[in-house]
């Protein structure tokens, strides 16, 4: 018989608390440096380009390497550590990401910058889905659900905390302190690993290597990770780089998977999709990534591009709505196993479409003030979805799979938040251009023309002294100002409608879980005191 995470009786009573403290720490400090790192470059890539003398172009790549090698390592994490040692395999991995980012910091060229960066993603990988894996096999099973809040707060607050410290060193510092930040971090974080990781109990040894899943994996990560984050960039299939990459997966990824399902020692055990709990929390994952990676994308896109802001000021913005995302889910881990998580998760997509709503009717005039509110309930709607739902994922898989389930919802998420970007990036320049021709042909409701309103407003600016010509430049520079402001609005308001489209579907999710004590603990205590059920728990 198997022992699930949620079973009734379960022999695993967690670890004792003098080492799931130090353990806890652990765990959520390695995903907290890997999410800050993640994000924390974006907001220096202008200075990162005077300092190395890159076009925007060629500094993209120092980000997109980076997730190339974090996205293709993923799916490898349990292999890796089965056959090293998941003490040895974290600890080296913790170690070997400080390394890379002191190498980052002292590099003066552009292609080892980008060849650590991809070294930072592969070392970085294994933080996800360990780290996961650690937090639940070190509480007991009445403390699932806080494990899960733990690990949420950690993979949350990095993005937010990200442009902050970014902000902050950029502008105070130089460039490769964003890099020199992670090295007393990490080299503190190696040895709390090495004292109080333990080694999986559920580790095979002896496995045999699964070199086609490494070699389809190495080929289609790689060239899908390329197409989303490049596409865009490329005009997507005008260019025959993003063509190639687009055959690529399309071939290697598929055969990948079918590859994992017949194999008799996968690289990635894809079979514990069986579980349905499981499909249904990896679906729930990748709708999560889209929401939260595409808000985090376009929130601080437009407080930049439309409202002014400037990296510190947009970190701090989005703040408040990552600590009461940190409050709310210590709330609902606690919470689960005593209240029904299905009206949590109810209650969280309301929030998030409360909060998509009031973002897509902000004005361009506002203070950064208007924003409180909506990213609050953004913050406190994710953090009433991410735990549930990691939780319920794994609610119900054998603990010998755990590490696998981890890997793959890791992997989910961020592939959801990686193609939700791609797709936002498009709509937002495809939006954009429609918007703009629209007010153009229609500028005022009295069918001014646009002519007409640049000769008014030439007039006006002739007759403050300026010369015919001066005023006709200032006329038609102030007509595109607002025309390009007014139609970025309406563009991110569409796509805050598209993201709460996508926030919707999650509903979905609420008949797609098995009931487990989880998710129904009160209706699955009465189901075991009453005699018809013989004391037998219920899933109804």
């Amino acid at each position: 018989m198997e022992t699930t995470v949620s079973e009734v009786e379960d022999n695993h009573p967690g670890y004792p608390l003098s080492l799931r403290v130090p353990l806890t720490l652990t765990a959520i400090g390695a995903t907290l440096i890997e999410t800050i790192d993640s994000t924390v470059v974006n907001v220096g890539l202008p200075k990162m380009m005077g300092g190395l003398d890159a076009s925007v172009d060629e500094i993209a790549w120092v980000i997109t390497a980076y997730s190339i090698g974090n996205v293709l390592m993923i799916p490898m994490t349990r292999f890796v550590s089965d056959r090293i040692g998941r003490k040895k395999y974290f600890t080296v991995s913790i170690l070997l990401f400080t390394l890379f980012s002191y190498l980052c910091a002292v590099s003066t060229s552009l292609m080892w910058v980008v060849v650590f960066r991809l070294l930072q993603g592969v070392t970085g990988a294994a933080f996800f889905a360990t780290s996961q894996t650690l937090l639940i096999e070190a509480f007991p099973k009445e403390q699932i659900g806080l494990a899960n809040a733990l690990f949420a707060v950690g993979i949350s607050l990095g993005p937010a905390l990200g442009p902050v410290i970014g902000g902050y060193l950029v502008y105070h510092e130089t460039w490769p302190w964003m890099f020199y930040i992670n090295v007393p971090i990490g080299i503190v974080l190696t040895v709390m690993s090495w004292r109080f990781v333990p080694d999986s109990p559920y580790a095979i040894e002896k496995e045999e290597t699964d070199f086609w899943g490494i070699l389809l994996l190495l080929t289609g990560v790689p060239a899908l990770q390329t197409f989303l984050e490049d596409g865009q960039r490329f005009d997507w299939f005008s260019s025959p780089l993003i063509r190639i990459c687009f055959l690529i997966w399309i071939v290697s990824l598929p055969l990948f998977v079918v590859r994992q399902f017949f194999a008799r020692h996968p690289l990635i055990d894809l079979r514990v999709l069986k579980n349905r709990s499981l499909s249904a929390g990896s679906i729930g994952l990748f709708l999560l990534g889209t929401v939260y990676f595409g808000t985090l994308f376009t929130v601080p896109l437009m407080g930049q591009s439309l409202l002014g802001w400037n990296p510190l000021l947009t970190g701090i913005v989005l703040l408040p709505g990552i600590l009461g995302f940190a409050f709310t889910s210590m709330l609902v881990g606690g919470s689960m196993g005593k209240l029904p998580l299905f009206p949590i998760l109810l209650l969280g997509v309301t929030m998030v479409e409360i909060s998509l709503f009031q973002l897509s009717s902000i004005s361009p005039l506002v203070s950064p003030d208007a924003f409180f509110w909506p990213l609050m309930f953004r913050g406190m709607g994710l953090a009433c979805l991410f735990p549930p739902i990691m939780t319920l994922a794994m609610a119900t898989l054998p603990r010998q799979m755990v590490a696998s389930g981890a890997a793959i919802v890791s992997m989910m998420g961020q592939l959801g938040g990686a193609i939700g970007i791609a797709v936002l990036a498009t709509l937002m320049q495809r939006d954009a251009q429609l918007h703009r021709s629209y007010l153009s042909a229609n500028l005022v409701p009295s069918g001014v023309t646009l002519n007409e309103r640049i000769d008014r407003l030439t007039t006006l600016l002739a007759g403050r002294g300026m010369s015919w010509e001066e005023a006709r430049k200032a006329a038609v520079a102030m007509i595109n100002q607002s025309l390009d402001g007014q139609s970025l609005m309406l563009t991110y308001g569409n796509l805050y409608v598209v993201v709460g489209t996508v926030a919707l579907v999650l509903i979905l999710l609420v008949f797609l879980f098995e009931k487990t004590p989880l998710s129904h603990p009160r209706r699955t205590r009465t189901n075991l005191l009453s005699p018809q059920t013989g004391g037998t728990p219920e899933g109804s």
